[in-house]
């Protein structure tokens, strides 16, 4: 694949005889698009969130349909069914042992599938449980938030489950992701706080500068901080692992931004609920790229580009980073 300059050029190649669109690059004198999409096979599909497999692949979960679908980096898509009915798939994170961990937010199980496709689900201790986010801990095991029970839980890959409660009551941990110092960090989006949980199980909350913030993702920086989206602020927050807090307002209002993902440029990028995705380097700056339709959870490929999910039009979309 051709280098792509900052500018919308490719490196070396004539160039365009007017600027390029910001969605797109200059490609022997040709503007195209930085954007493919890829349609899932199934009508009313809902791709929610995506990451990054083991395998070369990308898998993500599809609201609608009760499935985990994976999609090579060329576009073509296998789909895998997951055997709990309306089990609500959510979130997923590569485990250390290669496969795509998963959370059945109405089944009250976590889930995991091996490259070849094979599932195996994990009922939580309490039937009321509604997990949301997960990630692979720095100690091996997998981790995960429970908003119903307030906790955030633990999961061996020998079986074993444990939980924590969040010292705010009626915090309700979503997201959560594993920091440079190998704790895990998550949100508390009715307690407005960041979180701090040590392999341990030693909770530190932070508060969040702006009220009812509606702190909604978070992912680890090449900064060696953590940044988070703030869906009711329309702004992108970091804060060091001291737990010292910026907040960086967005240019563009009420965008709603959602899940983020570090990029292949060391910078943070985010989605938009206007058909927008973002960006967001470690001064602050913010830029805006225009997508098709309204993109929902984003991830960075194996291939070094930016993979995203439009849950609306059913559909997977690449950005070729600039």
């Amino acid at each position: 694949m051709a280098a792509h300059g900052g500018a919308g050029g490719t490196v070396g190649s004539p160039a365009c005889s007017q600027a390029c669109a910001v969605s797109a690059y200059c490609d022997s004198g040709v503007c195209k698009s930085r954007i493919a999409e890829f349609t899932v096979q199934d009508e009313g599909a809902k791709p929610r969130y995506i990451v990054a497999g083991a395998d070369g692949n990308l898998w993500f979960t599809d609201a609608a349909y009760d499935r985990i679908r994976r999609i090579s980096p060329s576009g073509t898509i296998t789909d895998f069914i997951v055997p709990t009915a309306g089990s609500g798939l959510g979130t997923l994170t590569l485990g250390a042992d290669g496969n795509v961990w998963f959370v059945e937010e109405n089944g009250a199980k976590i889930g995991s599938i091996t490259p070849s496709g094979t599932i195996t689900e994990y009922p939580l201790t309490s039937g009321l449980a509604i997990p949301m986010g997960i990630t692979a801990g720095s100690d091996g095991k997998i981790w995960f938030t429970d908003w119903s029970a307030n906790q955030i839980g633990t999961f061996t890959l020998a079986g074993v489950m444990s939980g924590k409660s969040v010292p705010t009551a009626d915090g309700r941990p979503a997201a959560i992701t594993t920091g440079p110092d190998g704790n895990c960090w998550f949100l508390e989006v009715m307690g407005n706080k960041v979180g701090r949980i040590t392999p341990a199980g030693v909770i530190v909350e932070f508060d969040i500068p702006t009220a009812d913030a509606y702190p909604a993702s978070i992912a680890a920086g090449a900064d060696g901080n953590l940044w988070f989206a703030e869906a009711h602020a329309n702004k992108i927050g970091r804060i060091t692992t001291a737990g010292t807090v910026t907040e960086f307002a967005l240019p563009t209002t009420t965008v709603s931004p959602g899940p983020l993902a570090l990029g292949p440029d060391s910078a943070i990028w985010f989605t938009e609920g206007r058909a927008a995705i973002g960006r967001i380097d470690n001064s602050g700056a913010v830029a805006e790229f225009p997508v098709p339709a309204d993109p929902y959870a984003i991830t960075r490929g194996p291939d070094g580009q930016l993979w995203f999910t439009e849950q609306q039009a059913g559909k997977i979309g690449r950005f070729l980073v600039p």
